[in-house]
């Protein structure tokens, strides 16, 4: 658990459902191997504490529809829906002109930068609507790049994330990933480890794993705790961060072979 602002525990479990849910439903693929994808969703703090049930949420047909095609079309690039009390909006990498080449825009990276959304990202957007007994929570599938995503410029993630931090005070915020990106596959665990710590700085950090058909959450950057995820041996540690010692388990484990 995790208390936040308004002392709101977050349920791991329920957020394991939420990812499992994203991934069933809107994560696309080539030849069979998971591709990268993001998801922003503002929901009723209870879908992150009590429950998660979207299915009677986004039950109608051209809701449906949207979600298969944002899963199997290669060309629908984005999607976003509002139903009842509940905001979506997923987003894959996309190429964009950059000067005078076309660079690719890791798709977490156009949730929060507002840079390429008309200088209000689609993070933004949602947290425009929240109110005081909301949940936001943001999935990337691949953590994000420690090269351009969350370097120190002033055009990293961690800007949108600073903003998500000041205007989201109350209810339940979390930032979680799935995999390491392949790119960083020859990082440090105590590189990955200070680069990460940036985002746990600013909003609650999470990693989801899939493991035996079954999606399990653990909270990341909790330095110097004891407990361990049950993903994990049941040992304890002296002075020894649990985030480098997730990394550095995982990292074998859980490359990614490709981002886009």
């Amino acid at each position: 658990l995790c208390i936040q602002g308004d002392q709101v525990p977050v349920n791991t479990e329920v957020l394991a459902k939420m990812i499992w849910y994203f991934d069933d439903k809107l994560q696309p693929t080539l030849h069979d191997t998971p591709n990268q994808y993001s998801v922003v969703i503002r929901v009723p703090y209870q879908q992150c504490t009590d429950k998660f049930s979207l299915d009677s949420v986004f039950s109608t047909n051209e809701v449906k529809k949207a979600f298969k095609d944002f899963k199997t079309n290669s060309q629908q690039r984005i999607y976003e829906v509002t139903k009842d009390s509940v905001s979506l909006t997923a987003t894959k990498p996309s190429r964009i002109q950059i000067s005078s080449s076309k660079e690719t825009l890791h798709s977490e990276y156009i949730r929060i930068n507002p840079k390429y959304a008309g200088n209000t990202s689609p993070l933004d957007k949602i947290l425009n609507m929240i109110n005081d007994d909301q949940c936001v929570v943001l999935y990337t599938y691949n953590s994000p790049c420690i090269t351009k995503c969350i370097n120190d410029k002033d055009d990293s993630i961690t800007y949108g994330l600073s903003n998500w931090l000041n205007t989201q005070t109350t209810g339940i915020k979390a930032f979680i990933f799935q995999e390491i990106w392949h790119g960083d596959s020859t990082a440090s665990s105590e590189n990955l480890e200070k680069q990460f710590a940036k985002i746990n700085n600013l909003v609650p950090l999470y990693r989801c794993v899939k493991n035996n058909n079954q999606m399990q959450c653990y909270k990341c950057g909790d330095a110097g705790s004891e407990k361990l995820h049950q993903n994990f041996t049941m040992v304890s540690f002296n002075s020894v961060s649990v985030l480098s010692f997730l990394l550095l388990n995982t990292l074998v484990l859980h490359i990614t072979p490709a981002r886009i």
